[in-house]
């Protein structure tokens, strides 16, 4: 029996014995999601939802599992039931901005990344999300920035070498693009 489905199996037993608890409906969700069964975790993130309809976490991940499937629009409403609940809420603040950048709402996106940094400043991917937001957005200079803190949060990381190198090509730097290309591909290779 693999990994999956013996985790699977305990997920049963404990719904068996405690049919209301939103926390494993909800952890159920997030394992069925990983298996690519996405249909099935939906009706667990619901009825987790059904039991604790004010829980952050469970709004989000729904959200990303809506954003998988391509419900977007429903997914939007999730991470701003989950915002609802827990303003603080980093994941969520970066999710929506994500789904905000994706459909050219630059500056609602903005505002998401920037409330997801005020509560983790250090984040790589929201640092990189931002940068390449800004980017797009002509603000090259800030873009800049952005990939740089991103890169000293997580210095390994091979999006944010490429995408930062593209920037640099965009600004003429050429060779100093070619170097974040090598070192993409360097870390790529530290990866295999």
């Amino acid at each position: 029996m693999g990994q999956y489905e013996a985790a699977e199996k305990q997920y049963i037993l404990a719904l068996e014995s405690d049919p209301d608890n939103a926390a494993v409906h909800s952890n159920y969700g997030n394992l069925l999601q990983q298996m690519g069964r996405d249909e099935e975790a939906e009706k667990q993130y619901i009825l987790a939802l059904k039991t604790d309809p004010d829980n952050a976490a469970m709004h989000n991940n729904y959200g990303v599992l809506l954003d998988r499937m391509g419900r977007y629009e429903e997914a939007g409403k999730q991470y701003m039931l989950a915002l609802e609940a827990d303003p603080n809420y980093t994941a969520a603040h970066y999710n929506y901005g994500n789904k905000l950048c994706d459909m050219g709402r630059y500056e609602e996106a903005e505002k998401q990344y920037l409330l997801a940094l005020k509560t983790d400043p250090n984040n790589a991917a929201t640092r990189y999300n931002y940068g390449y937001l800004l980017q797009q957005m002509g603000r090259y200079e800030e873009a800049e920035k952005q990939y740089l803190l991103a890169l000293e949060a997580d210095p390994k990381d091979i999006d944010i070498h490429w995408n930062y190198g593209v920037l640099l090509e965009e600004l003429g730097r050429k060779e100093e693009a070619a170097i974040q290309y090598l070192l993409a591909l360097e870390a790529g290779s530290d990866n295999v």
